[in-house]
C-alpha cells in the first residue's frame, strides 16, 4: 500500500518529512556541505551575489563552464538548494559546481529569502524573477539562452517543479524555457509540512500550501524530467517523488525516477552532482541532447 500523508498521525508525518527525526548526524551533514563548498572556492572561478532582485538574498553565484564540451555558448544549469525554505544558502553547495563545469556546462547557484521574513508565495516569486532575468540577461553572463536546465534539492526539488508549472509566455519567455529538470527529494505537497514542526517557521496556511502544490496540475513546460530520491530516505519522501513521476507521465513527458541505493536525504546530491556516477552521466546527456 503507498503512504498517504492524509490518513497518519502528525507524529508519523514528522517522521517521514523532518530529516532531523531519521538522521541524527544531520547537522553534521549540514556542516559538511558547508565545508566543502568552502573548500571547492579554492579551484573554481566564479562571479558572486550576481543580483537578480532588490531582497536581501535576491542574487546568485555563477561558475562558468571550463570546457567546450557541450557546445562554445554553454549551457546553464540552475540550482535551487534546500533548507524547507528557511535555511540554508547558495554559499553551502558550491562544490556541486565543481564537475558540473568540467563537463562544459555552467553552474548557476540562486539563492533566495528565507522563512519566517517572507512566504513560500514570496519564494516563489524570487525564484521566477531569477529565471527571468538569467534569461535576459544570458548573453551577458555567457550562456546559452535556449539551454536552461534546473535541478533543485528538497525545498529546492519543489521549487525546480513550480518553475516547470508556470505560464512563461505571460513573461515574456517561452513555454518550454527549460530543457531538461532534476528535481531531487523534493516535497511537492507543501500542506505535508502543515503536519510538522517545520511550519512554526514556514507559517503555511491551507490556502498558500495549496496555491503551490504540485499533484494535482501537471508541468507546462514539456521537458525531459529526472527525479532523484534516496534509497534510506522514508517511505513518505520516496512516495512524493513517485506521485510526481506519475503526474510526470501522464502528461506525456519524458520522465524517469531513480532511487539510489543507500543515500539519504543529503547524501544523494553526491550521486548526482558527484561526477562519475551514472547520474551525473544522465544529467550530462540530457545537456548535451
Amino acid at each position: 500500500m503507498k503512504f498517504d500523508w492524509r490518513s497518519e498521525t502528525d507524529e508519523t508525518i514528522e517522521h517521514h518529512f523532518n530529516p532531523r527525526m531519521t538522521l541524527p548526524d544531520v547537522m553534521e551533514l549540514l556542516a559538511d556541505s558547508s565545508q566543502r563548498a568552502a573548500a571547492a572556492h579554492e579551484n573554481l572561478t566564479g562571479r558572486y551575489d550576481i543580483r537578480y532582485g532588490e531582497r536581501p538574498k535576491e542574487c546568485f553565484d555563477l561558475f562558468p563552464a571550463q570546457s567546450e564540451a557541450l557546445g562554445d555558448l554553454a549551457p546553464a544549469q540552475i540550482f535551487i538548494h534546500g533548507g524547507y525554505w528557511r535555511m540554508m544558502d547558495k554559499s553551502d553547495y558550491s562544490h556541486l559546481a565543481t564537475s558540473v563545469v568540467t563537463a562544459g556546462a555552467t553552474h548557476i547557484s540562486l539563492n533566495y529569502d528565507l522563512c519566517p521574513e517572507v512566504t513560500l508565495d514570496d519564494i516563489v516569486d524570487e525564484i521566477r524573477t531569477a529565471i527571468i532575468y538569467i534569461h535576459g540577461h544570458a548573453e551577458e553572463l555567457g550562456i546559452d539562452a535556449e539551454r536552461l536546465f534546473i535541478a533543485g534539492h528538497s525545498a529546492g526539488g519543489h521549487l525546480t517543479a513550480m518553475m516547470l508549472r508556470q505560464d512563461w509566455p505571460s513573461f515574456g519567455l517561452p513555454t518550454n524555457v527549460f530543457k531538461g529538470a532534476v528535481p531531487c527529494s523534493g516535497v511537492f505537497e507543501p500542506e505535508i509540512i502543515m503536519h510538522t514542526s517545520i511550519n512554526e517557521d514556514v507559517r503555511l496556511t491551507t490556502e498558500m500550501a495549496r496555491r503551490n502544490e504540485l499533484l494535482s496540475r501537471p508541468p507546462l513546460c514539456r521537458c525531459p524530467v529526472l527525479i532523484v530520491a534516496g534509497g534510506d530516505e522514508p517511505e513518505g519522501f520516496r512516495q512524493q517523488s513517485a506521485a510526481y513521476l506519475e503526474l510526470c507521465r501522464s502528461a506525456g513527458l519524458e520522465a524517469a525516477l531513480e532511487i539510489v541505493p543507500g543515500t539519504n536525504h543529503f547524501t544523494v546530491l553526491d550521486s548526482v552532482f558527484g561526477g562519475d556516477t551514472p547520474l551525473f552521466d544522465r544529467m550530462i546527456e540530457m545537456m548535451a541532447a
